[in-house]
């Protein structure tokens, strides 16, 4: 009676177990192994460890050369001009609030900032102005102040992405 009262635990917890690694992007499994011989404490481990990187994005950034950058619109944002809240490049539509961008609309986001990202790669190969440079020790928020991004992500004065100003404390000289 006992014995069948733990294998139904043991079960249990292997199967829940297995669930929550899955959707963690874990190996079910191997997951369901550790909560069946480890019952209460293998799910809590489940629970517990976080979420597992996508192994093909990761070795394609590391084959990549350091010198080289390919523009990914995945790693920029937009600003919703109605809530003020940033999304990704590529959205149609507002996660926060819903407002609907046209398909015209979001491929010339695209493209502007595509342009961007070349002219700012540009410009880091070239001389720099060091004035508009500042330490780390400068608020990122007090310089992102100094732009205006005006919703696309990209400052319309210096044409610099919002990427490039937080990652290199740039002041817009246009302020």
């Amino acid at each position: 009676m006992i014995t069948g009262l733990l294998f139904v635990q043991a079960l249990t917890f292997s199967v829940l177990s297995g669930i929550v690694a899955s959707n963690k992007n874990r190996d079910m499994f191997g997951w369901g192994i550790i909560g069946f011989i480890f019952g209460l404490f293998g799910f809590i481990a489940a629970v517990a460890v976080g979420e597992a990187e996508e192994v093909q994005s990761s070795s394609r950034q590391n084959s990549q050369p350091s010198g080289e950058g390919e523009f990914d619109p995945d790693n920029h944002e937009k600003k919703c001009p109605m809530c003020a809240e940033y999304i990704k490049l590529e959205a149609r539509r507002c996660k926060h609030c819903g407002h609907e961008f046209s398909k015209e609309e979001v491929e010339r986001q695209v493209e502007e900032i595509r342009e961007s990202v070349k002219g700012s790669e540009s410009a880091s190969e070239g001389e720099k102005d060091e004035r508009n440079y500042k330490s780390d020790e400068y608020d990122t928020e007090e310089i992102l102040s100094t732009h205006d991004f005006n919703g696309v992500g990209m400052c319309e004065d210096c044409d610099y992405t919002r990427e490039y100003v937080k990652a290199n404390n740039y002041v817009c000289p246009g302020s």
